[in-house]
């Protein structure tokens, strides 16, 4: 199908706006991640390669958060420049009215929606698990230790705290273990290991073997402060894990299961109320934000062909308003949806529903006004 000159010269505008928004936020979104899979590995050092691989599977779901954003920022940048360079008045006067104008552009927000259905809902949780997997694999093989002196650290479960270390013998003095015990997700007690001195040294891809010398072993309880474990050791020898679990056998995040997989794991009646209050909203919410695009064309496109004055810089700043105001009522629907039984699914569609009639509602008073 051939596109008219107008709507294909409006579409290639929008391209250029759009196509660096969406590495601008790509690449920064990127970053985040990155600086917290480093810091994650940062305790033992970390494989690049393995590094590679979980950002390379993060790029799916990065894409997914990034597309909405920049789809918002690049209309609205476009269409800001147009309208002040007088572009829309020259071809509202030509004779197209805006619908003949927008009209490629809102087919490329629908097709951007389909594509966010199939990320968010298959590919971006398969690609999530692998990306979690992978650094989950990097953790396990830690070349390095180092620990600090007088600096609380975390190693999987536990918090180790040493006042002497010593990196190269691997000799520890006044060494204090403490590890939270849970009960499913509920907090049950504290087991506090307090040594006069010990020694550590890694274990290749299993984690850190700490002996302990003249200690006491503590265990209180969350609830019943009158409930106490103590005792005494001369000798103690325990391994660290650098994560909880297995790779192999970690439990999931909901985020972690294709929509089908979840669909299926709440038939089955396998999961608490809980769980299953998450999984639904979980769910809900993938096509809620895939829908994205398409309310942000509905409530930009309108704002943007009447910034004539001010121009790109009014685009921008309206373009974080808006985004700032949606996401934030959106989050905010998905948790209430998931504390009150009640509020599901609406807590989490009104948000979408109330930005896509504020933009129906301006394309009916300022565009066919005009």
């Amino acid at each position: 199908m051939r596109i008219p000159i107008a709507q294909r010269y409006i579409l290639l505008n929008f391209a250029k706006f759009f196509a660096l928004s969406l590495f601008i936020f790509a690449a920064l979104f990127l970053m985040l991640n990155f600086v917290q899979v480093v810091n994650a590995g940062v305790l033992g050092g970390f494989s690049l390669y393995f590094l590679a691989k979980s950002m390379a599977y993060l790029m799916p779901n990065i894409v997914s958060m990034s597309l909405p954003l920049a789809f918002l920022l690049g209309l609205l940048l476009s269409l800001a420049q147009m309208s002040q360079e007088g572009e829309i008045v020259a071809l509202r006067a030509g004779g197209f009215s805006f619908s003949n104008i927008l009209s490629s552009v809102f087919s490329l927000a629908v097709l951007c929606s389909i594509l966010l259905m199939a990320v968010n809902n298959w590919l971006g949780p398969k690609a999530l698990k692998k990306s979690t997997d992978y650094t989950i694999y990097m953790l396990n093989r830690v070349t390095k230790i180092e620990l600090k002196p007088r600096t609380f650290q975390k190693v999987s479960d536990w918090v180790i705290y040493s006042r002497e270390v010593n990196n190269i013998t691997g000799k520890l003095r006044y060494v204090h273990l403490i590890k939270r015990l849970h009960k499913g997700e509920t907090p049950v007690s504290v087991a506090k290991i307090n040594s006069a001195e010990g020694h550590y040294e890694m274990v290749r891809e299993k984690g850190m073997e700490i002996t302990l010398a003249k200690g006491q072993f503590i265990q209180t309880d969350y609830k019943d402060d009158e409930k106490l474990l103590y005792g005494e050791f001369s000798s103690y020898k325990t391994l660290l894990p650098f994560v909880s679990g297995n790779v192999d056998h970690r439990a999931l995040s909901p985020m972690e299961y294709s929509s089908p997989d979840l669909w299926g794991r709440l038939k089955a009646g396998v999961l608490n109320a809980e769980n299953a209050a998450r999984y639904r909203v979980e769910i809900v919410s993938r096509f809620t934000f895939a829908l994205t695009p398409v309310v942000f064309f509905l409530i930009g496109a309108p704002l943007g062909v009447v910034l004539d004055k001010k121009g790109r810089s009014a685009g921008f700043s309206l373009s974080l308003l808006i985004i700032f105001f949606y996401y934030g009522l959106t989050l905010t629907g998905v948790v209430l949806a998931k504390k009150y039984s009640f509020l599901f699914p609406w807590a989490v569609f009104t948000p979408a529903v109330i930005v896509a009639a504020a933009g129906l509602r301006l394309w009916k008073k300022r565009l066919y006004a005009k």
